[in-house]
């Protein structure tokens, strides 16, 4: 039964990137150049559509991004951006920010991002004056996930939109700890998602994806 249900979901996400999440060759190549380890760190095409989709809906024109590994869904939501829209794509790694910036280059969109390497919260400070933005999109190290909500409340417009990506961990948060993920961690990711699951506060729902992405719409 579960590999009937592995199977039935594969085929599911291969339709929906062939009719919804085409990709163009510059975009394909972006997601393709990753060592093998960081594969499965990389969003989909389905979920970068549904990023790109997202911004255009409540029409962003300035977001920010938690978390870039290669750039790749950085490529998805400034496409989403107009004209003098602009992306804050903070990355730790110094040397992962240097790749994303030639393969922002490559697709086009490099005057639409500002890279910021270095730790995210120390980052985030420096950015809130460049605020409200109407959109962030948190891919991070998961630990953090609460302080990084913390500072997209107080710097997100009311009915902007606050997106969490991983906020399954890996099924931890229901019970299936089978990644062995640290009891403390799985605490924070709950937490994480009874937040943003508040509805005196956000309009939300979690779309099941591989990995879980929490989606909420800031009410307040």
């Amino acid at each position: 039964m579960l590999n009937s249900r592995i199977e039935i979901d594969s085929r599911r996400i291969d339709y929906i990137r062939k009719v919804f999440a085409q990709t163009d060759e510059a975009l394909s190549n972006v997601g393709c150049n990753l060592p093998d380890n960081e594969k499965r760190m990389q969003i989909g095409a389905d979920e970068g559509k549904t990023l790109f989709t997202l911004a255009r809906m409540i029409n962003a024109q300035k977001i920010v991004e938690i978390g870039v590994l290669n750039g790749y869904s950085s490529i998805w939501l400034a496409r989403a951006l107009p004209e003098g829209g602009k992306l804050y794509a903070l990355e730790k790694s110094k040397e992962r920010a240097g790749i994303c910036t030639g393969n922002f280059e490559k697709c086009n969109v490099a005057d639409k991002i500002t890279v910021i390497d270095g730790e995210a919260l120390s980052n985030l400070d420096k950015i809130s004056s460049h605020g409200q933005f109407d959109m962030v999109f948190i891919d991070a190290d998961k630990a953090n996930y609460c302080n990084y909500l913390d500072w997209a409340e107080h710097n997100v417009r009311k009915g902007g939109l606050i997106i969490g990506d991983n906020t399954f961990l890996f099924g931890s948060v229901y019970g299936d700890n089978v990644r062995n993920q640290p009891e403390e961690t799985i605490k924070i990711m709950q937490e994480f998602n009874s937040r943003l699951a508040n509805i005196e506060k956000y309009s939300s729902i979690m779309i099941p994806t591989t990995e879980g992405m929490t989606v909420a719409v800031k009410e307040f």
